[in-house]
Order: structure tokens, then C-alpha cells, then sequence
């Protein structure tokens, strides 16, 4: 029954893409394939530490051989920050639109399926609770949420903000790498003991905050950390 509602959608487009409004959605608000188009989608080879394409001969992308090492076993980017995929991401965090959450979700599982790393648990970055009071929802949580029920993984929000702090977009690259640190907290240690996790958030800039967020899992115990964000700056912001 539920698949024949979908089949009756999709013919109807009664659930067109949810960037243009207009597209054949699938049935299910999925990204048209013309919207998809505009994003810069990152190919393989991919860097591990922060999910973009590599740029030369090393391991590492070179912006992440300057940075410290990271505490990520791996890490998936679905497209770069900017176009339409900044545009989506703008409306997804400030623009009341909680529902992107399931496109870029299902976006997700597709890039994560070559990626040889099976999440026990999949974790959000969190919100400061006045930060989190102010939007009414974490953007990383609703796509962490999708994510974990694609990739049929446990969804965990294990992680609280123990300070709040400035926003990473109003820094300089030395001033990012400190804020974050001290930032966060295990809520249940035993919950998470052991775990292989996927770590969850939009958008990745230096990579400090996921940094200070996987380095307080590993710390209370978890198993290896790999990295998800919808899209990661061009060049990473300076």
C-alpha cells in the first residue's frame, strides 16, 4: 500500500524537489536531477580527512595535511558550499525548513555506501540549548536522524554543549581552532562504549569543531569516529 501512494506521488508530482519547488521529487520531495546538477559533488579519490576530493599525490587533500592530525578514521563531504548547495543548506539552517533534513539524508546514504565503515551509532553535533531555543531545532540532529534510518543505524544524541561558543564563520583560522575546545560532553559514556560512530553536522569549515567533538567520544570510550557533513567550504574558510 505504502509503495503504490509513493508510485500515485511520483506520477502526480505531488511532492515536487524541495529546492526548486518544481521538479519531479520521486514521489518523496527527493532533489530533482537539474537541482542536482548545480551541486559540485566531490569525487573520488577522496580525502579522509575532511571528505573532498584529493588534490594531488598524498593521503591527505593538502588544507588537511597543514592542519593536526585528525582524530577520524574517514570522513564523506556530499558537496561543496556553495551555489545551489549553499542556497539549500542557508534554508535548511536559518530558514525554518526542517524538512530538508530527508533529501539530504538520503543524499547521505548514497555517498556513504562506498565508503567501508558500517556506524553503530550515528551522533549529531549539538546546539547550545539558547543557541538551540532560538532556531527551534538542530539542523545536524534532523539530518543525523534521516541518515541513521537509511543507513540502519542506532540514531544517539549523545553529545551536549558544555559552553556555548562564538560561531566558527566569525573567526580567524587560529581563533576557530581554539574555540571549540572544552565545547562538549559525553551525556551516558556507557552508551557510546565501544561503538563504531558516525559524527554528524552540516557544514565543515576547519574542521575544529568536529575535532573537539570526536575527540570527547573517543575520550569516554567510543570505537573509531568517521565524519559526515552535507557540505564542507571551498579551499576551507581562512
Amino acid at each position: 500500500m505504502k509503495e503504490l501512494f509513493f508510485r500515485f506521488a511520483a506520477w502526480f508530482n505531488l511532492f515536487p524537489c524541495p529546492l526548486c519547488r518544481t521538479g519531479d521529487g520521486g514521489g518523496r520531495n527527493r532533489i530533482c536531477p537539474e537541482c542536482r546538477k548545480e551541486f559540485r559533488v566531490f569525487e573520488e579519490p577522496l580525502c579522509p580527512g575532511c571528505g573532498g576530493t584529493l588534490d594531488g599525490l598524498m593521503a591527505v587533500c593538502g588544507k588537511c595535511l597543514a592542519e593536526e592530525k585528525r582524530p577520524w578514521v574517514g570522513a564523506r563531504t556530499l558537496f561543496e558550499y556553495r551555489g545551489a548547495a549553499r542556497r539549500m543548506l542557508h534554508e535548511f539552517k536559518f530558514g525554518g525548513r526542517p524538512e530538508l533534513a530527508r533529501p539530504l539524508g538520503e543524499l547521505a546514504a548514497e555517498a556513504l555506501q562506498g565508503a567501508k565503515f558500517s556506524p553503530e551509532l550515528v551522533v549529531p553535533v549539538p546546539l547550545h540549548p539558547l543557541r538551540l531555543y532560538g532556531r527551534g531545532y538542530n539542523q545536524a540532529g534532523l539530518f543525523a536522524e534521516v541518515a541513521a534510518r537509511t543507513l540502519h543505524a542506532k540514531y544517539c544524541d549523545a553529545l551536549s554543549r558544555a559552553k556555548r561558543t562564538r560561531k566558527q564563520s566569525s573567526l580567524n583560522k587560529e581563533a576557530r581552532r581554539r574555540n571549540p575546545a572544552g565545547a562538549f560532553r559525553v551525556r551516558t559514556p556507557k552508551a557510546i562504549r565501544g561503538k563504531r560512530i558516525l559524527l554528524v553536522d552540516d557544514v565543515f569549515t576547519t574542521g575544529a569543531t568536529l575535532a573537539a567533538a570526536a575527540k570527547t567520544l573517543l575520550a569516554a570510550g567510543s570505537g573509531p569516529v568517521f565524519i559526515l557533513t552535507a557540505a564542507r567550504t571551498p579551499a576551507y574558510r581562512r
